[in-house]
């Protein structure tokens, strides 16, 4: 007699019937929305940074409309019709983007190797003795005279002082 509990391979069996298998049930994918905490942290980290990045070029931006507008009239300048009208004019540019950028307080009473010094300081340029003497004559003698290799020593020193000048560290307006 057969064993009941031993079955036979050959026999189909309504239980393993192919027929009946169902599909594998898949889990949703994982969607992309709402990302992870760490992902909103990161990307408001990096909007912060930007909008910080940006309000501080705006306000170099601004900062420096003075600077712009000093060398759009440095060009205009450039367009005077003598060599010592162009040098006067320059000079007194310098003067003004001076008082614009530090205050009327520090700028005003400088005159003479106080104001050389004061230009030396607060940027690169560098005025030796002989062309502080010719500024000093194109300023206040009414016979000046310059050659147009000094107009152009002048005309290189206002253009380097508008771009290079800066305010020392620890110094402001007040």
């Amino acid at each position: 007699m057969a064993d009941l509990n031993t079955t036979d391979i050959n026999v189909s069996d309504l239980n393993g019937s192919l027929d009946l298998l169902n599909d594998i049930i898949v889990p949703q994918s994982i969607g992309y929305f709402p990302p992870a905490s760490g992902w909103i942290a990161l990307v408001l980290l990096l909007l912060s940074y930007g909008f910080y990045w940006y309000i501080k070029k705006q306000k170099l931006y601004q900062s420096n409309l003075y600077r712009r507008q000093a060398l759009q009239e440095w060009e205009t300048i450039q367009n005077k019709e003598t060599p010592l009208k162009q040098s006067q004019a320059l000079l007194l540019l310098i003067k003004r983007v001076a008082l614009q950028h530090f205050g009327r307080e520090k700028v005003a009473h400088l005159n003479g190797d106080a104001w050389w010094n004061f230009l030396e300081r607060h940027s690169k340029v560098k005025i030796d003795n002989e062309l502080r003497q010719l500024i000093h004559e194109i300023l206040y003698s009414p016979t000046a005279s310059i050659t147009q290799e000094q107009k152009e020593a002048i005309t290189i020193l206002t253009k380097v002082w508008i771009t290079t000048h800066q305010k020392e560290e620890g110094e402001s307006n007040d």
